[in-house]
């Protein structure tokens, strides 16, 4: 059977600062009430005997409990001891003991404080003035389904992307032409290096609100990082083709030239000729580009740009160019929509005026 994972911190915080029970814990961590008892061994964290007695008489328990109106809880954790032996001593006293309190939260409200502001179970109790397996027992009726073990442990809140087929395809054309991804433990690192503003500006502005952006300046060179969760997990491939589920729809294929083209296009007037031209190691990704823009009414070339050098290069370099006037302006009526690339965007906008110029 899997080891269930418990950090040492958690349970301080839940057994020896909130005062819970192992059986809270247990319920709490949806876990066994041994499991509990053998990680408490385990760590060495000093064990509560229930059965040891509380010096606690019945004029001060109706005091805090009566006249102050104290939680079991609140006195529990004054006495060093488990909620459940106030509430025994309680009955042995004969005091009466109130009504369970009702949690008076809503379904949209718990699941935003759990999942959205990333708060345990003790703080939320806290704002309720109530005990985590209270919290803990809304969320079973509700069926919450608790964080999993990654943002659990995670000091970053990440958040799922849930964005359309169009703009996961610009991620996909801009991570094959710029990004490095890779799945470490339980989170999809993103990571880049480069010289330009622009491009640094435009990897946070993609990621940062799903996730914490690190960055960090090397003379001329940005170096960043970003991590995200599993729903990211479509970033990995590493592939020199362009998947079919982007080929078979227009607007995702053209997202995905956006991305591309932001990551490593140049767009221009040279010589007084516009033209749009990415080159790239990825022989098979331009072969199919070229071909789907070609039938999308974009008339391009396709070609080798230089041959591998033994000790300089180690692949052929190749080309997608689009020269012709006509073509240039489907590109920007086409593809310009989705440039998000401040340059690249600059760059289409001067190259159209220029064409206007001409007709």
């Amino acid at each position: 059977m899997k080891k269930i994972i418990i950090l040492k911190k958690r349970l301080e915080e839940l057994y020896l600062k909130k005062g819970l029970s192992t059986r809270d814990i247990a319920k709490l961590l949806v876990c066994d009430q041994g499991v509990i008892q053998r990680r408490l061994k385990e760590y060495s964290i000093r064990i509560r005997y229930p059965k040891k007695e509380v010096e606690i008489s019945k004029k001060a328990l109706e005091n805090l409990y009566v006249g102050k109106k104290l939680s079991t809880y609140k006195i529990a954790d004054q006495y060093k001891c488990a909620s459940n032996t106030i509430h025994r001593r309680l009955k042995i006293y004969g005091i009466e003991t109130r009504p369970k309190k009702i949690v008076e939260i809503s379904k949209e409200r718990l699941s935003y404080l759990y999942h959205e502001q990333k708060l345990p179970l003790s703080r939320i109790a806290k704002e309720y003035e109530c005990n985590p397996v209270a919290i803990f027992d809304k969320m079973k009726k509700f069926k919450i389904p608790s964080r999993t073990m990654s943002e659990a442990k995670t000091k970053h809140p990440k958040k799922d992307f849930r964005g359309s087929k169009v703009e996961k395809a610009y991620l996909v054309g801009f991570r094959l032409g710029d990004l490095n991804v890779t799945r470490e433990h339980h989170c999809i690192k993103v990571k880049t290096n480069t010289t330009k503003t622009e491009q640094f500006e435009l990897v946070k502005s993609l990621f940062e609100r799903f996730g914490k952006v690190w960055s960090k300046r090397y003379g001329q060179v940005y170096s960043i990082q970003v991590a995200l969760n599993q729903s990211f997990s479509f970033l990995l491939p590493k592939e020199d083709q362009i998947s079919r589920w982007i080929l078979n729809n227009k607007k995702t294929f053209l997202s995905f030239v956006a991305g591309y083209t932001d990551a490593e296009g140049n767009i221009g007037t040279y010589n007084k000729r516009p033209r749009v031209r990415i080159r790239t190691y990825d022989k098979g990704l331009l072969k199919a580009m070229h071909k789907k823009l070609q039938s999308v009414g974009i008339d391009c070339r396709y070609g080798l740009e230089s041959v591998a050098v033994k000790g300089k290069k180690n692949k052929d370099c190749w080309y997608v160019s689009i020269n012709k006037k006509e073509s240039v302006k489907s590109f920007g009526k086409q593809v310009g929509p989705y440039l998000k690339h401040k340059k690249r965007k600059e760059d289409l906008n001067n190259t159209m005026a220029f064409l206007s110029t001409l007709s």
